[in-house]
């Protein structure tokens, strides 16, 4: 069971949330014990506790929670700054509040928090807009994408309700092609997903459950494509690890079987293949602040 533990009267925490306020409880005694100009001992004295227990909370206990205001007090600091809730300067850590507004959401709602968010961070690289202006967009009268390029980052979102999705590239210091690069198996990838049938295969294998086991027969039976090219698919997939092969052994003959990686790499291809031969004509967003290629020149200049 997952312990719980009440750090106000208004928010429960639970679970691996407990875990981190945990580590933050007891780094920042040490800080604002020290800051305080306090001893193990002196903060004991203070809080009417033995030395042994200031030591305990400082390796990663509680104190008892009538103690905690007192705490608070001694210490002259807040119990959410103290439990690594808000900064010391009153501002709300906002990776806490975003995973703590995340879990509280049914599983539902969880992906329009993040598409939402997303577009407000995008949103937000225009200086000139003021953050209390920007609103996630009610309609759309076009297939609309949110659209970011500066020196360092590239994202882009599409916004409307029957597909949404956001991709954010961090741009390397010598740039994507430092990471990316023209070889052989880039190639061969970009020749199995020109093929129509073996794109007619994974798309039928996307919308199978779990775990679900194929053959090439039932492959060629289901989707119509000859045996021989329906074999020939399999193993190039197979050798790109989007299918896995095992041996079947049923009293008789052993024949090969097949599973398919559900891999988010290559949904998300196809997914964006699909509003890039759309041309993203609608941007908003559309920040385009940059002079730098994502790809870099050896030769360019810093």
């Amino acid at each position: 069971m997952k312990k719980q533990s009440r750090v106000s009267s208004e928010r429960v925490y639970s679970g691996e949330d407990v875990l981190a306020m945990e580590m933050k409880f007891s780094s920042n005694l040490v800080k604002y014990r020290k800051k305080a100009g306090m001893t193990q001992s002196q903060l004991a004295s203070a809080m009417m506790v033995t030395p042994q227990a200031v030591s305990k909370w400082e390796k990663g206990s509680y104190p008892d929670c009538e103690l905690l205001p007192q705490l608070s007090k001694v210490l002259d600091v807040s119990l959410d700054v103290l439990f690594g809730l808000r900064d010391e300067d009153g501002r709300v850590d906002v990776n806490i509040s975003a995973a703590d507004e995340v879990q509280k959401l049914p599983a539902d709602d969880r992906g329009r928090f993040v598409i939402e968010h997303f577009y407000s961070i995008l949103s937000a690289y225009n200086l000139n807009t003021p953050p209390e202006t920007i609103r996630f967009p009610e309609a759309f009268a076009n297939e609309t994408f949110a659209h970011l390029r500066t020196d360092h980052e590239l994202a882009f979102a599409r916004l409307n309700q029957d597909m949404q999705y956001a991709c954010f590239i961090r741009i390397p210091e010598n740039g994507i092609n430092s990471y990316f690069r023209v070889q052989p198996r880039i190639l061969e990838l970009f020749g199995i997903l020109a093929d129509e049938k073996a794109l007619r295969i994974i798309c039928y294998a996307e919308t199978l459950g779990r775990n679900f086991i194929l053959t090439k027969e039932c492959l060629s039976k289901k989707l119509g494509i000859d045996p021989e090219v329906v074999s020939d698919i399999v193993e190039r997939l197979v050798r790109f690890g989007i299918m896995w092969e095992l041996t079947a052994d049923t009293g008789g003959e052993p024949f090969p079987i097949y599973g398919y990686v559900h891999n988010i790499p290559l949904v998300a291809v196809l997914t964006i293949a699909e509003s890039l031969v759309n041309f993203l004509t609608c941007r908003e967003p559309d920040i385009d602040i940059w002079n730098r290629a994502p790809f870099r020149n050896t030769n360019d200049s810093k």
